[in-house]
Parts: C-alpha cells; structure tokens; sequence
C-alpha cells in the first residue's frame, strides 16, 4: 500500500495511517485538476468564419428566390420570413465570428461596429476580406 499524501511503501496491507508522515489512509485527498487553456489557432477560426459566410451569402440569394415567389404568385409569405429570419440569424453568427478575429488583430471595436452597421452589407464583406487575408 501508498500513502497517498507522501508516497510512501506501507508494508501492512490494512493500516489506517502512514508510518512515515502519519496521515490517515482512509481518506483519498480530491484530485487537482489543472485547467488547460485550448490553443484555437487562426485558420480554424478563419475556415470557420469563411462557412459563415457562405452561409450568410446562400441566404441572401434565398431571401431573393423567395422575395421575388412571393411577389409573383402573392402566396409563400411565411417561406419568405423564415428564410428572411435565417438571413437575419446568420448574418449575426457572422458577425459575431468577425468580431472574435477582430478582437485577435487588435482592432478596435467602435471602428468594427461603424464598418458593419454603417453600411451593413458592404460593411461586412469588407470586413469578412479584411479580416481573413492571411
């Protein structure tokens, strides 16, 4: 048996304390977790950040698509909000991921928030090119 506090080799099999620091066998000590930092590297965040925005641009056709069904044929309204909602989720994740390679290039967020609300479709693909050049 091994003291679990010093290491040391017990020979009795069922002693209650150790015979070199004299702490109780009984009571296993709790584990120390170290917390380990995750290394997220850049062209993960980059490849993640270029699916949104595929995402973002095949919503922007849809809203089209359905935008110009429902103009047609005056029907297929709750189809044109739902994809016009996706376009809306989606452009948020994008800009959310953006903001996050934003904060790695240390640049600052007002001029972030000016570039994609000012002018927010150009805003953004400007800053979608800026941000994942490598």
């Amino acid at each position: 048996m091994i003291c679990y506090e010093c290491g040391y080799a017990i020979r009795r099999d069922f002693a209650k304390f150790c015979d070199h620091c004299g702490s109780s066998l009984e009571i296993k000590p709790k584990k120390a977790y170290s917390k380990k930092e995750m290394v997220v590297k850049i062209e993960d965040e980059i490849d993640k950040a270029t699916n949104l925005f595929l995402l973002w641009n095949s919503a922007i056709a849809a809203t089209f698509v359905f935008y110009i069904i429902h103009a047609v044929t005056d029907g297929y309204i709750y189809l044109f909000l739902l994809v016009l909602f996706m376009l809306v989720v989606s452009w948020m994740l994008l800009l959310t991921k953006l903001h996050d390679l934003s904060m790695r290039h240390h640049q600052p967020t007002k001029e972030f928030i000016l570039t994609n609300f000012g002018i927010p479709i150009l805003g953004t693909f400007y800053s979608y090119i800026k941000l994942t050049q490598k």
